[in-house]
């Protein structure tokens, strides 16, 4: 496995938290405590014209299909933009505290906000009704992710719980005791196990039917904040707050690339999120530096 850093964007003026792709190929968008929605294009180490600026620091970001980003908040609104028009639609003001992410269920046409009050909310993105408002556990919900196969959504939560809900009913099916100070992220890998990683610095596998643990992997020194799939590579990465990334195989999971400062010229802080751009197979990285890193990798 081997990854080679290409291109280092930096213009924000404030730790960023999250990544999304852009309006068009080869764009993608930034957004943390300065405020600012930034859309970068790869090629260039400025970003674009287009901005988008909010009242509060922004936790999350997701592109629908490139006609309409969703802007997470801290004091918990979700701003709802339309990218063709270039104008706020609606404004989503249900939970009163952080939207840390961001799941889409395409075929159900319903988006998943995860929430630091302790719990989900589940939008129609025809007519952004509320379906759905589920709480969960008393700390922060930090991540989710959707299997669609199996029409499950798994829940990381800061309780140290992963929560599986059935999508046709949204019913909680198993909750498991999975990291002892707190649940971070989640993932669903392509053959259908699950792993999540926690404030423990700890990446776990799972058997999602049985949710009996596989393994577990002392991955970093410190919180794991994402966990990023690479396509159908197979490959996934993981960040953290010990500044460094980590590049895994499921078939070797023993042998991770560390990317860190020293090596591959990395990230300076904290490492809070990731995104995979599959038609430019470039993985982004983003941390408390205010940098955003472009990387090539392969198998």
């Amino acid at each position: 496995m081997k990854a080679k850093r290409l291109k280092t964007y930096q213009a924000h003026s404030g730790s960023l938290y999250a990544l999304a792709e852009g309006r068009t190929n080869g764009t993608f968008f930034s957004g943390g405590a300065d405020k600012v929605v930034a859309e970068w294009s790869l090629a260039k180490a400025e970003p674009n014209e287009f901005a988008i600026r909010t009242d509060h620091t922004i936790y999350s970001l997701l592109n629908l299909h490139s006609q309409t980003l969703l802007i997470g908040t801290i004091v918990g609104g979700i701003h709802v933009i339309d990218l063709v028009e270039k104008r706020e639609v609606r404004h989503l003001k249900l939970h009163d505290k952080g939207i840390f992410y961001f799941v889409s269920l395409r075929e159900k046409q319903q988006v998943i906000a995860c929430s630091a009050d302790g719990s989900i909310s589940v939008w129609n993105t025809l007519d952004w009704s509320l379906e759905r408002h589920i709480r969960l556990s008393h700390e922060k919900i930090r991540r989710a992710a959707f299997n669609a196969e199996i029409s499950v959504a798994a829940i990381a939560c800061g309780d140290g719980t992963i929560q599986l809900l059935r999508t046709d009913h949204w019913e909680v099916t198993e909750s498991i005791k999975a990291h002892e100070d707190g649940a971070n992220s989640v993932a669903f890998l392509p053959d259908g196990t699950l792993l999540s990683g926690g404030k423990d610095a700890l990446l776990k596998q799972w058997d999602p039917t049985s949710m009996v643990l596989l393994q577990a992997i002392p991955a970093h020194n410190f919180a794991i904040y994402d966990i990023v799939r690479l396509g159908d590579s197979e490959l996934i990465a993981t960040v953290s707050r010990d500044k460094t990334v980590k590049l895994w195989h499921p078939q070797d999971m023993q042998n991770p690339l560390r990317l860190d400062r020293k090596t591959h010229q990395a990230h300076l802080n904290s490492v809070n999120a990731g995104l995979w751009l599959e038609t430019e197979q470039i993985l982004l990285t983003c941390g408390d530096d205010r940098t955003i890193i472009a990387w090539a990798v392969e198998a």
